[in-house]
């Protein structure tokens, strides 16, 4: 038995579809849930962390974001399913690091160590240090991962192409909600 396809009906895609540039997304973005397992498998080689306790990984901060963005729109963790979170690495770095820089006691997003007595600034360098470890690898581990999250949407798209998913750039900016823009298929 042959499996004949006619092209006009499935046509090949073209270079620019295969490498996820339909999308309207940035380039230096990846999904939030391959940022959580190329940093994890990263950590677990000792790539980006090789001792002690490892400061908070960038896809928790991530997270962060992405909860805080649902819950002033009004939202709970289950219409997390109605958007594609991608993050902006570089911009959640930049972020995190202006935050390191005005660290407080008794703010859990500043401190990375809240809950557990005052914040010890070798804990801050420490966390520093893992954001500059990280941003040596967005040259290489990050580019494949931004073309990994391209090709899993583009995937996702093509299975259900009626299943179309607001895009949320991490971190967001400006006022809440967002402009709703769907990722083209």
């Amino acid at each position: 038995m042959t499996l004949e396809i006619n092209p006009t009906e499935h046509p090949a895609p073209s270079a620019q579809e295969l490498r996820g540039e339909s999308t309207n997304v940035s380039t230096g973005c990846v999904l939030l849930g391959i940022l959580k397992s190329i940093e994890n498998e990263l950590r677990k080689r000792h790539h980006l962390w090789t001792s002690g306790t490892p400061p908070t990984p960038l896809w928790f901060i991530a997270e962060t974001e992405r909860n805080v963005f649902l819950w002033r729109t009004s939202q709970s963790l289950d219409d997390a399913r109605k958007y594609s979170f991608w993050v902006d690495i570089r911009g959640l770095i930049s972020k995190r690091r202006e935050q390191l820089s005005r660290p407080q006691d008794s703010n859990p997003f500043t401190n990375p160590l809240w809950g557990s007595g005052t914040l010890d600034p070798s804990l801050v360098e420490r966390e520093r240090d893992y954001l500059d470890a990280l941003e040596d690898l967005i040259p290489n581990a990050f580019r494949r991962a931004e073309t990994l999250s391209r090709a899993s949407e583009s995937l996702r798209l093509e299975i259900a192409p009626e299943a179309t998913r607001t895009v949320v750039i991490i971190p967001t900016l400006g006022s809440y909600p967002l402009p709703a823009e769907p990722i083209e298929p």
